[in-house]
């Protein structure tokens, strides 16, 4: 099974789903970079992640289906990966440690997205391999690249 049929799997099979997951990924890389700046980030990537939040996410059929839910979940993963990076410039040492999680809250809206299109029980079954998956980054690795970072 190819990577993108197993997360064609959390989605029920819902296409629409599935896209919106890639657009997520896409953005959340583009933020990422644009934050911490260990890597260039393009002009053409940066339009890119305009055209996702202005116009590909909106009409996107799934995201509009379940967009007023998730609305006040966007505010907690601002807040969240701000958090973060917070503390990845203190390198305050529990701080790196919550920061690690915090960074991945944008899953829950993935998380939520396969409960719509698969049910509470079979996202039971889908959820451990769809949080290891877009979690990837290992604690030590991410806690050994803040602590080095900028040195």
């Amino acid at each position: 099974m190819t990577n993108t049929d197993k997360r064609l799997a959390w989605f029920g099979g819902n296409t629409d789903a599935l896209d919106m997951y890639y657009l997520f990924e896409e953005l959340a890389h583009t933020w990422d970079d644009l934050v911490d700046k260990d890597k260039p980030v393009s002009e053409d990537a940066i339009n890119k992640a305009f055209l996702i939040c202005l116009v590909y996410l909106p009409s996107n059929p799934f995201y509009q289906y379940i967009q007023a839910a998730i609305m006040p979940m966007w505010i907690t993963v601002v807040s969240s990966y701000q958090t973060a990076n917070n503390y990845e410039k203190t390198k305050d040492l529990h701080g790196i440690e919550l920061g690690h999680a915090l960074r991945y809250s944008a899953g829950n809206i993935i998380a939520y997205a396969v409960h719509v299109c698969i049910g509470y029980e079979k996202a039971k079954d889908v959820l451990p391999e769809m949080w290891k998956t877009i979690a990837c980054e290992r604690y030590d690795d991410y806690r050994n690249g803040v602590l080095n970072a900028n040195q």
